[in-house]
């Protein structure tokens, strides 16, 4: 029993043990799959927020030599995604980039800073690429400052670690920076192997960029060599190139090297042109060094043409840059300039101070080239002043620095400064020796130019080598010659007068082109006078027309309106002195005489009213949807105690439910006119009648009378203005014939047509057109109406 209990026992710690090794092994296994799923989506964000750098940083590259402000912008939120993501690569390329922006704008502190910083993080993290291109760029900026040799040892390594890992872009960039090195140096044949190394490096992998950068430097060693025609062609590969990345920093340098290519040409006009367009395309980007340099340039253009206030300007411009930037090349560069041009001002101390202040600077800078050049400037100073030994040791620093160089001009000027003082000191054998070393160093000079007129001097080369070796036969093509000078003069002289003749043909057809372009110019005057011409005429006519409208209206007030006011008066007048004498029926037709007197007149200022108010166009129809019949008969009840008093008949005939579109006010005239006529011609018993028809989308409205009809002549004239025609009614009733001039007007402004159908005592039909309203149509915001009816 007591066993049974221990194997139970025993049986039920090891079910317990297991169940608590499967919960310890679920929980591993949860906790794993959970911590493998975050890091799985850590691993994802990272590599999102790397896509967005390494976007960011790419727009940064673009916009560099566009926009360097925009660029900046995009760097330094690149910066900030990739430090809060401790994104060790990326925060590295974002300081390169802030870097290399600051040095366009010219802040090298800043931008060595951003480079330094860059170095010991790519190096602490051994990120090589990164690191070989900080130290690049740290070397640009110890090249700008003037330390060159310092600044080679870090392009040196550059090349050494780009080589190893194949890194072909820095290689170029590195490769490119030796060559410069070289070239400032006087080492022009080291330096363009450097640059065709860096040039097939960029080829190969097609870099455009750093090619547009190249183009330009080996352009500059064809302009030493005097190949101009080379130089001329490398830059404007570099133009094309720059034109297809749209950079404007690549721009200005090829710009830049342009000018100077033109004033190598002497041609001025198209060195200041380019030298200018540097300028503007370094203003834009805010690009101290780069307007140091233009700066510096147009001041050279200005020199040559000897408008030395310019140059000095300009000069000082690009001194007070250089200053400011610590930019010692362009520095020396620009004091040694000044100092020429207070030379030729003959100010010579102060050519003296700045000389001297240039001489210093190249020393502290090692720039040997400006060493040179100022070094020769005071030797020339001392040389004026008869200080020989003073000159002497100056022209000596500047041999010693170029004897290994190529700059073979500035080597003439010394030699030649160095065989003047020796020869006034009588030390015959060193002026010697230096004589013999001036004609090489011109020898040398020579085939430069040489290589300038290349085509002229191969001619006159084998001119010589002709004549030396005709020698013997000279005098037996002495004739010849002779002939050849004489077929040669006559050619000039036939190309003199064909240059006149030319002359004059260019003077015959510019003459011809001046009087076909004045006769076009007159006939075109004569076409706008005849239009203005007809303009006046038709606004004469217009005059015209408004001066016998006025006249017609004076007319009528004064004639028309007079005798219905004055009968008005006679009877009122009689009608209140006799009142009580006179019999009741005698009273009666007074009163009714009285009445149509002054319906009349009424009538005849109602006419006047709209018929001024039609002429100054005051008249805006307001239409609406009326019943024809109601609207009929409105506006001839005013007429209803004559119609009684002629014992006319009066009949409407219109269905009650016709509805028109109209103006009730216009159409209102219309019918009062047609019926004071049809009354006034009308005799006693006749009879009136209105009546209509409805046809498509309108209502046809006839006016008729049983009166004495109108003649024929009169039936074209009775809607026209200009000749109204009155005629008396048959109890010598008088009008003024502005009545359907109206009605004419106002139907067509309610948009419809009116006619006259008359024969001579038979009666007369007036017939106008309106139109229909219905449901169906749509009314616009002038009151017209759209659409289709039912």
């Amino acid at each position: 029993m007591l066993f049974r209990m221990v194997l139970f026992n025993k049986f039920k710690l090891i079910w317990i043990l297991i169940l608590l090794s499967l919960f310890v092994i679920i929980a591993f296994i949860g906790h794993h799959f959970v911590t493998q799923k975050r890091e799985r989506g850590t691993t994802q964000l990272h590599y999102v927020e790397k896509k967005k750098v390494d976007l960011l940083l790419n727009k940064a590259d673009s916009t560099i030599g566009i926009a360097p402000d925009v660029a900046e912008q995009l760097a330094s939120e690149a910066f900030r995604i990739s430090q809060m993501n401790c994104q060790v690569e990326n925060i590295i390329k974002s300081w390169i980039k802030l870097g290399e922006i600051q040095k366009i704008r010219g802040d090298n502190k800043k931008a060595l800073n951003y480079f330094s910083k860059a170095r010991i993080l790519s190096k602490e993290g051994a990120l090589l690429e990164e690191y070989c291109e900080s130290i690049i760029n740290i070397g640009e900026l110890i090249y700008d400052s003037g330390k060159y040799d310092i600044s080679l040892k870090y392009f040196q390594e550059a090349v050494s670690l780009s080589n190893r890992k194949n890194y072909d872009r820095l290689l170029a960039h590195s490769l490119y920076y030796i060559g410069k090195y070289h070239h400032t140096k006087g080492h022009f044949q080291q330096s363009k192997d450097y640059y065709n190394l860096a040039l097939k490096t960029c080829k190969d992998h097609n870099n455009l960029k750093e090619q547009a950068l190249i183009y330009p430097s080996i352009g500059k060693y064809y302009i030493n060599e005097g190949k101009l025609n080379l130089a001329l062609e490398y830059y404007l590969k570099a133009y094309y190139i720059s034109e297809q990345l749209n950079d404007n920093f690549i721009k200005a340098d090829v710009c830049n090297h342009l000018g100077g290519l033109y004033l190598q040409m002497d041609q001025y006009q198209k060195a200041l042109k380019y030298h200018r367009q540097a300028l503007e395309y370094r203003k834009r980007l805010n690009n101290p060094d780069g307007l140091a340099k233009s700066y510096n340039n147009i001041g050279e253009v200005f020199y040559e043409l000897k408008q030395l206030d310019s140059a000095n300007l300009y000069f000082t411009q690009s001194l007070q840059l250089c200053k400011l930037i610590g930019y010692k090349k362009g520095f020396v560069k620009a004091k040694i300039n000044l100092g020429k041009v207070y030379n030729m001002q003959n100010k010579p101390e102060k050519a003296y101070g700045v000389l001297k202040n240039a001489l210093t600077t190249s020393y502290q800078s090692g720039y040997d080239a400006g060493i040179a050049e100022s070094s020769l400037a005071l030797g020339c100073y001392y040389q004026k002043k008869s200080g020989l030994d003073s000159a002497i040791y100056y022209y000596q620093i500047c041999l010693s620095k170029l004897c290994k160089t190529g700059y073979d001009e500035i080597l003439r000027n010394t030699y030649r400064g160095l065989y003047s003082c020796y020869l006034l000191k009588a030390d015959y054998k060193k002026a010697l020796e230096y004589h013999q070393s001036l004609l090489e160093t011109e020898k040398e000079l020579l085939n430069v130019e040489n290589n300038r007129q290349l085509a002229i001097l191969n001619i006159t080369f084998n001119n010589e080598i002709k004549e030396k070796d005709n020698q013997v036969l000279r005098k037996d093509n002495e004739l010849k010659n002779l002939q050849i000078k004489r077929k040669t003069i006559i050619m000039w002289l036939v190309i003199l007068l064909l240059c006149i003749t030319i002359l004059l043909c260019l003077n015959l057809y510019n003459r011809f082109y001046l009087k076909k372009k004045s006769s076009k110019l007159l006939e075109e005057l004569n076409i706008t006078v005849t239009k203005q011409n007809s303009a006046l005429k038709n606004l004469n006519n217009d005059l015209k027309k408004a001066n016998q409208e006025k006249d017609k209206l004076f007319s009528i007030i004064a004639h028309e309106l007079r005798n219905p006011l004055y009968w008005f008066q006679n009877l009122a007048e009689t009608l209140s002195k006799n009142y009580e004498k006179m019999p009741p029926d005698k009273v009666r037709k007074t009163i009714s005489a009285l009445d149509e007197s002054a319906k009349n007149a009424f009538h005849l200022m109602d006419n006047l009213l709209h018929w001024s108010r039609s002429k100054l166009n005051r008249i805006v129809p307001k239409k609406a949807a009326y019943h024809l019949h109601t609207l009929v008969l409105d506006a001839a009840q005013m007429y209803e105690t004559i119609i009684q008093h002629k014992e006319i008949v009066f009949i409407v005939t219109i269905p009650e439910d016709v509805e028109i579109f109209v103006d009730p006010d216009l159409f209102n005239c219309v019918i009062r006119n047609l019926v004071s006529n049809a009354i006034k011609y009308t005799p006693v018993g006749g009879t009136i009648r209105i009546e209509s028809s409805c046809l498509n989308n309108s209502a046809t409205v006839i006016v008729s009378d049983s009166g004495s009809g109108i003649p024929d002549a009169n039936v074209s004239e009775l809607f026209k203005i200009e000749n109204p025609i009155s005629m008396p009614g048959l109890m010598q009733e008088k009008g003024s014939g502005l009545g359907l001039k109206l009605c004419k007007d106002f139907v067509e402004m309610n948009a419809g047509k009116i006619w006259v159908i008359s024969k001579e005592h038979v009666g007369t039909q007036f017939i106008f057109t309106i139109p229909l309203y219905r449901s169906s149509l749509f009314i616009n915001s002038d009151g017209e109406m759209t659409g289709k009816m039912n």
